[in-house]
């Protein structure tokens, strides 16, 4: 998975060179002023799909106010609020967006236990992300009438809210019967020939702590498709959640607070 994303990253890195010496600038597409995706995420965390996100974008404007007067001797005025800064901010827009991930231990490894199920040996806690987020994007080049592709330069950052729940494990003890427990590292030493499964997520988000933390994300997108109003393409950057303390998603001492990774996201949505 990480292969893979890292050659995808590559590949969107050589791409704008011959797309934009193909697909001329002059003929741009119509005008828009709002827009918003669904997206689905993998990313280095680990996972065939790591995280979804939902964002919304809106073309930057300044406001002003604008004094008209309502006669030479009335001594009235009509005061209004105007928009500027098409022309210069033609380019830039405010997003908004929510992303759930799912943060993973490089550390971690999937094996079978001796009724199918996989579990993670040394796995004591699940870290769900939670990153409401605000940002710029910047229009690096716009999607042309007739090809119809367009890159973007997003950044964003926001709070990081950490879902932690304990990673339950299912094991046959010779007099209790079969238990659910958080194991400790000497738990998958002691009990590792008798480790049947995992416990149900209903039972661990049950148990479930929060953490606060902070999230940074710097991307490129790109956006195809031949219809004006509906976009389809893909995302790619780093992502880092900075939390105010070590999260033990694994039961060693090698835990940290800060997470980084690439992520590439394929998303849809529409713009008006």
């Amino acid at each position: 998975m990480k292969k893979l994303i890292i050659i995808s990253l590559i590949f969107i890195c050589i791409t704008p060179l011959s797309v934009f010496a193909q697909f001329p600038v002059e003929e741009e597409d119509e005008y828009y002023e709002k827009e918003w995706a669904l997206g689905i995420m993998m990313n280095t965390y680990g996972g065939t799909i790591g995280g979804a996100s939902v964002r919304f974008s809106k073309k930057f404007f300044y406001e002003h106010k604008i004094t008209e007067s309502l006669g030479r001797n009335s001594g009235k005025t009509k005061v209004t609020r105007g928009r500027v800064g098409e022309i210069e901010n033609e380019r830039k827009y405010h997003s908004l967006s929510i992303e759930f991930l799912n943060i993973k231990h490089p550390k971690e490894e999937k094996r079978q236990t001796y009724t199918g199920e996989s579990v993670v040996p040394g796995k004591k806690n699940r870290l769900y992300a939670i990153r409401p987020m605000f940002g710029k994007e910047w229009i690096v080049f716009k999607k042309a009438r007739k090809q119809g592709v367009q890159m973007n330069f997003i950044a964003n950052a926001g709070p990081s809210i950490g879902i932690v729940s304990p990673y339950l494990i299912k094991y046959k003890d010779p007099a209790r019967g079969v238990i659910t427990k958080q194991f400790t590292k000497q738990d998958f030493l002691d009990y590792s020939d008798f480790i049947e499964g995992t416990g149900s997520l209903g039972e661990s988000l049950s148990k479930a702590s929060v953490v606060v933390g902070l999230a940074l994300k710097a991307s490129l997108s790109f956006e195809f498709g031949v219809n004006k109003r509906s976009i389809t393409g893909i995302e790619a950057g780093i992502i880092a959640d900075a939390y105010a303390q070590k999260v033990e998603i694994m039961a060693t001492d090698d835990n940290r607070n800060l997470h980084m990774a690439m992520f590439l996201t394929f998303f849809f949505g529409g713009r008006k």
